[in-house]
């Protein structure tokens, strides 16, 4: 009887303790790959609602000047593009954003800005290098 305890203490322990990590791994609901002019892809798009977060990953060999900036931008059916963030250089980042800031939101781009951005009000400034759907994922 004093085994059985113990190893029902033990699995309920085990069983939290997968719970509590699979919690913290990403929970993908939206992806986009962003293409540049030429269909080529240059950045892949996820957005994770769990952890509020956008992670997007380079693919592409583009690397912007040092005096310039990548902006991502959600384009609303209707509506003026509004920003999610600008980028760093790292190959993978991670951008804050909720679920109100994509849902409903057909098409992601980015632009080359000057460097640090410019206010989401003013809209892109710079060329859009690159766009694409935005796909919410049902699996």
């Amino acid at each position: 009887v004093m085994s059985a305890v113990g190893l029902r203490e033990e699995m309920d322990s085990r069983v939290a303790a997968l719970q509590s990590a699979l919690a913290t791994q990403p929970q993908v609901q939206y992806v986009a790959v962003l293409n540049d002019d030429s269909a080529g892809p240059a950045m892949l798009v996820t957005f994770d609602p769990a952890n509020q977060r956008l992670t997007l990953q380079r693919v592409g060999g583009y690397q912007e000047a040092s005096d310039k900036s990548l902006q991502l931008w959600a384009l609303p059916p209707g509506g003026a593009p509004r920003s999610l963030g600008v980028l760093t250089r790292e190959r993978l980042l991670q951008l804050a954003a909720g679920e109100s800031d994509i849902q409903g939101v057909p098409a992601l781009a980015i632009s080359l800005e000057p460097e640090g951005g410019v206010p989401s009000e003013r809209g892109p400034t710079g060329p859009v290098l690159f766009t694409g759907a935005l796909i919410q994922k049902m699996l």
